[in-house]
Formats: structure tokens, sequence, C-alpha cells
């Protein structure tokens, strides 16, 4: 970076904070075999690739200060969004916090996850294994960006929000739980029903993302966002979805 020269704000390409995670998540369950079965934002740290860049940074705003104001004595700066251009795809969003890992040979039925990026087949009491990580990564990555998680969180209202996005569960996986019938009846209907807008869809609920970028945005979450664990994609291949490398040179895609 020529340090005359103020760090470019636009048109840098970006990692993708979910490829930097799969990396994680694919050394843990091929190569540790372990399920960490806590994946949230407060469980993920992002680090400095070059700890020069704040140096950088500090020159930067010295000859390119941005605004700020002053109000009662107290100065509030506008903080800079960019810290140069990232060279490599790994080491940079860390997954942190394994007092909640087990191995993942399994089935477990132990109770996992934060509420709001827990597992459908957890929710059920229906066994899981390494799947439930990757529901929890399809959480942060889709959730969040329809606010659904801005809302309280019972556990009856997420199934229906769910089954809004999903379809009706497959009975077979019902069949399986332990708690299901604490939300299903015997004919696999939710009880009682939660009001979902008519509307309410992965289509029709992403507004930040149009065009073929939605389309493959809303493909690549669908390979995770699935009812039965079995047909989740495995980290290794979803690094390899087509989504995750779109913006990227073809260099590190």
């Amino acid at each position: 970076m020529d340090e005359s020269q103020p760090i470019e704000e636009e048109n840098t390409p970006y990692y993708k904070p979910a490829q930097m995670m799969l990396h994680g998540l694919d050394y843990l369950h091929n190569v540790c075999r372990i399920i960490h079965t806590d994946l949230k934002p407060d469980n993920m740290m992002v680090r400095l690739e070059d700890k020069l860049i704040l140096e950088k940074v500090a020159l930067d705003e010295f000859n390119n200060p941005l605004p700020q104001k002053k109000r009662g004595g107290r100065t509030t700066y506008l903080s800079r969004k960019n810290y140069g251009q990232p060279t490599s795809v790994t080491g940079l969003v860390s997954i942190i916090d394994f007092g909640f890992s087990v191995k993942g040979d399994g089935p477990h039925n132990a109770c996992i996850q934060a509420e709001p990026y827990r597992a459908l087949e957890v929710i059920l009491d229906a066994g899981w294994t390494y799947s439930s990580d990757k529901w929890s990564l399809s959480v942060m990555t889709l959730f969040e960006a329809i606010n659904l998680l801005r809302t309280v969180y019972n556990d009856q209202s997420h199934l229906a929000h769910i089954t809004a996005l999903l379809g009706p569960p497959p009975k077979y996986l019902l069949a399986r739980g332990k708690r299901t019938s604490l939300f299903y009846d015997s004919e696999a209907k939710l009880k009682p029903e939660t009001e979902i807008p008519a509307d309410f869809s992965l289509e029709t609920s992403i507004g930040k993302i149009s065009g073929e970028g939605k389309m493959m945005f809303l493909d690549f979450v669908s390979r995770m966002l699935k009812w039965q664990p079995k047909d989740r994609s495995t980290a290794k291949d979803l690094l390899n979805d087509p989504w995750l490398s779109a913006d990227f040179p073809e260099e590190n895609a």
C-alpha cells in the first residue's frame, strides 16, 4: 500500500466470513473429528492479517482525516470501515470457545447451541451430529439478514418460521424426536399455529442482495438449511460453492 495515498474504501475485493468459517469447520469436522456445538457470532473473532495496518491507518488518518464532531467537550470520530485488501482466505476469522465441544462420533442427545442458532433436530431431541454446526452457520449467514433473530425467541415461533421457509418437516424426522409432541399434533401440524406473513419466504426475506448474486446466495444457504441433517452439504463441499468465489480474484477462488 502506498503510504502517501488514502486506503481505498470502495471496489475492494473481500472474503466472505462464511467462507472463512467453513475452512474452520472443515478442519474441525474432518481432521479433529470435533463438533463445536456453540457456533454464534460471539464465538467468532476477526484478526488483522497484518499488524502494520494499524500504523498505516493512523498515517492515513493523519494525512486524510475523516469527519469528526465535538459536543460537550467530547470528540466523536467517524470510524474507518476498510483496512485494506486481504490476501488470504484462511486465518482471518477464528472459531473460539470450545468449552462445549464434543467428539464427533455419536449420535448425541444433549441440548446444545444458543437458542436462535439451535438446529431443528436439537429442538426436537432427535439426536444430532456434525450437521448441527452447519445449521448454526446457515442461521448466522441468513437469519440475521432477514432480522429473524431480533425478535423474542421461542421454540414454537422458530419452528413456524422454519416451516414457512422449508415447508413441512418430514414425518420420519418428527418420529425420532422425543419432544415432537410438544410442538406438533398427530398430523404433523404445529400446535398452536404461529401466524407468519403469507409472503414469508427465502426470496422475499432478502432485500440487501438482488439479481444473480441473490439467487447464488440463496442456493448456497439452501445447501445447509435442510430439515434432514444428512441432506446438509459438508463444509468441504460448501467451500466449492460458486457464491463464495464469485467476488474474488481467480487465484484466490
